[in-house]
């Protein structure tokens, strides 16, 4: 991917609050709307009498729009402009939202749920692109912190709101549609030029797996585990007989665990190596998941809900820490584009994930799909340590990037990141006179 080269819009000592407002008001807003969604979504297609699997495969293509998105918004955004893009992509979501209640078969609900994923894409690429006009360098990192707090934050409250909703009435889709509505408003208090347009997004997959496969396939595991319980998760609770109210609490633990345990984790896998890191989240997530395996509606909730948060914090760790590692192998120069493939990988994963899930538990029984968890991340955690195992032969000369909880949003995350944005527009260090390579070749 091209980075986006823009300068900030406001000095480096104005203050952060302010200015980075309005985005980050309508990010809450799209987010809390998606978190009404978030676990009611599935009860509403079970309600209707759709079966588990064809209840994945409608996830899936919301996955696939999302990838869509990232992919080929550039497209509509260019001939419009940012302002009058965001509007079409906040509006085009509030309709494919509400015309949810209209739908009554499997290919209409499909379609829907795609174009709320090109949408979903689309408003996170202009979001992104205003932060990285309206931040000066210096303060990158603490609103990327303050983003991913929002945008997490708000999925959680979304789906805690959730709770006592009917699941059949238009209520849902009603309050969703309407936040999604109100991020229009926030977005025209920006009293600044637009900044440069998103570019294209280049996909280097062959190069991702030479600098770190483990990389690839943590982020892939993420997606193919973590984004399949969104949707696994509440029909998981139904097959066990919980409630409405328990279903939505327990997939808010897996949100807000997800969101909170990331900053710990991060903090440790910078101080160790990051594939032990890796591999000790590989064989947390197996002991989370183990006695899930027998999870039923006698066991404690709240050591159920315990359970749920901590594997949503494991899980979601997965994909930082993974990007982090690779960006740890990787030369500055390829740090966007590394990192953008990455995030189509976990994309790819949530486009399999839910179908495999949701097959899992239909065909085999509710809690078969923490034994799908168990296989595939037992055979990530086995693919880590012979990585390992093989890291001495191969003399890997890694530096140490800071961590930081990236969110699954879009491309347009890594071109404004500090490090990122700095050297990405660089050419790289020539070799010295005597032909050896340049010292300063990694981060430090």
């Amino acid at each position: 991917m091209n980075s986006v080269q823009t300068e900030p819009l406001l000095g480096p000592d104005a203050a952060i609050p302010w200015r980075v407002a309005p985005p980050l008001i309508s990010t809450a807003l799209i987010m809390l709307g998606s978190g009404f969604l978030g676990s009611l979504l599935p009860l509403r297609f079970s309600a209707m009498g759709i079966s588990d699997g064809v209840i994945g495969l409608i996830a899936t293509a919301e996955a696939l729009g999302f990838l869509a998105g990232c992919l080929y918004a550039h497209k509509l955004i260019a001939p419009v402009g940012l302002e009058r893009a965001y509007a079409t992509f906040a509006s085009l979501k509030s309709v494919a939202i509400l015309g949810l209640y209209f739908a009554d078969s499997v290919p209409t609900l499909a379609v829907l749920r795609f174009l709320i994923g090109v949408n979903a894409a689309g408003l996170a690429i202009i979001v992104e692109s205003w932060l990285n006009a309206l931040v000066p360098n210096a303060q990158r990192g603490r609103v990327l912190t303050i983003y991913v707090l929002v945008y997490g934050l708000f999925f959680g409250v979304g789906q805690l709101f959730s709770q006592t909703l009917n699941v059949r009435g238009p209520e849902l889709l009603l309050i969703a549609g309407i936040a999604t509505t109100l991020a229009l408003v926030p977005m025209v208090a920006i009293d600044v030029r637009a900044p440069v347009l998103p570019r294209r997004v280049t996909l280097e997959i062959l190069k991702a797996l030479r600098t770190s496969p483990v990389s690839v396939t943590a982020c892939l595991l993420n997606g193919l585990i973590l984004t399949a319980f969104t949707t696994v998760g509440p029909l998981f609770g139904v097959r066990v007989g919980f409630d409405q109210q328990r279903i939505v609490l327990l997939m808010a633990c897996v949100s807000l665990g997800g969101l909170f345990l990331q900053w710990p984790i991060g903090y440790f896998s910078d101080k160790v190596d990051r594939l032990h890191a890796l591999i000790g989240l590989g064989l947390g997530i197996v002991a989370v998941a183990a006695p899930l395996v027998w999870a039923d509606h006698r066991m404690p909730f709240a050591l159920l809900a315990l359970l749920f948060g901590i594997f949503g914090g494991l899980a979601e760790s997965l994909y930082a820490v993974g990007v982090a590692h690779a960006n740890d192998r990787a030369v500055a120069t390829d740090y966007v584009a590394l990192s953008s493939t990455l995030l189509f990988v976990w994309a790819l994963g949530s486009a399999i994930g839910p179908t495999a899930g949701t097959y899992a538990i239909q065909l085999i029984s509710p809690n078969a799909f923490f034994v799908y968890v168990i296989v595939l991340t037992l055979g990530f955690t086995l693919f880590a340590i012979w990585r390992l195992s093989r890291r001495k032969a191969e003399r890997i000369v890694e530096s140490r990037e800071e961590f930081l909880a990236y969110p699954q949003t879009s491309p347009e995350i890594y071109a404004w990141l500090p490090y990122h944005r700095d050297t990405a527009a660089q050419p790289a260090p020539a070799p010295d006179a005597t032909g050896a390579p340049p010292k300063n070749l990694h981060l430090s």
